[in-house]
């Protein structure tokens, strides 16, 4: 009899969990609650950056992509070279955060057209942190159309939730232009040969052909065998010179969102215009 009664006695006493056992099972739910919050947030986080990276690279990439495939067609002029014998199609301000171009887009076969138009000048600059371009300019404002900057009429090209802004050096512009690169070719040097030089300063603006001097130029001279070598020395064009440029734009850029400036990006892109210009040096 004593033996049935502790043998009921102990199967009751196995009957759930102990406080010990329950406490560990609490604790280990909260450890893998806590653990399943941290990945939940991590993952909004992740996903926030993502779409803010997104926003910033469209952004960008929409106003790199118009800057370089309208520059490109800078000095099209359907053939008709008078047209910018007296409005150069390509100019850089010396601050280096605008450029000004034009190009003869209503030309066709069926239809000729030898007039620039007040909306063929356009340009892009840099107003505070924004980015604006320059739709038309009146016939009222030649020939400062061509190199001023403050003339004519000028639109926001950027969303305003993306900064241009140096985030290196505060006192450079986010937008900076130059013309690097740029090639001016010879035809009537001193030797009959087809001497050129290269644009070699990379904060340049002005383009070879017209150069006052050798100052952040490469000049390249051909010997009698044909061969090139750079390191000759500088020719100023003269009287009845002809001379074909091979223009560069190059554009560095650098954005960060206004909301999160710690989203940023940094890009340089280098534009050949397909028009290049021609020369033909008259007496001074």
């Amino acid at each position: 009899m004593m033996s049935i009664e502790k043998t009921l006695y102990t199967t009751q006493r196995q009957a759930g969990v102990s406080l010990i056992e329950l406490m560990i099972s609490i604790a280990l739910g909260l450890l893998l609650l806590s653990a399943a919050t941290a990945m939940t947030v991590s993952s909004m986080v992740m996903n926030a950056d993502t779409l803010k990276s997104a926003r910033l690279n469209q952004n960008l990439d929409s106003v790199l992509h118009a800057m370089v495939n309208d520059i490109r067609r800078a000095g099209y002029s359907g053939g008709r070279m008078e047209m910018f014998e007296d409005y150069p199609s390509l100019h850089i301000a010396a601050s280096r955060s605008c450029v000004l171009y034009a190009y003869n887009a209503n030309d066709s076969l069926l239809s000729p057209d030898t007039i620039l138009d007040e909306n063929e000048r356009f340009g892009f600059k840099l107003v505070g942190s924004e980015i604006h371009m320059r739709t038309s300019c009146l016939d009222a404002d030649l020939p400062a159309c061509a190199t001023d900057c403050g003339k004519g009429i000028w639109v926001p090209l950027i969303d305003s939730s993306v900064a241009i802004i140096d985030f290196d050096d505060t006192d450079e512009p986010g937008l900076k232009f130059s013309s690097f690169g740029s090639k001016c070719i010879s035809l009537t040097a001193a030797s009959e040969q087809n001497n050129f030089w290269i644009t070699t300063a990379t904060d340049a603006t002005d383009f070879p052909c017209m150069a006052a001097d050798g100052t952040g130029l490469d000049t390249w001279v051909a010997n009698d065998a044909g061969d090139y070598a750079s390191g000759g020395t500088f020719a100023k064009a003269s009287f009845d010179d002809r001379l074909i440029e091979a223009r560069q734009v190059n554009i560095d850029i650098k954005a960060q969102l206004t909301n999160d400036p710690t989203m940023r990006k940094h890009q340089v892109v280098a534009i050949s215009a397909r028009n290049d210009q021609i020369y033909i040096i008259p007496p001074e």
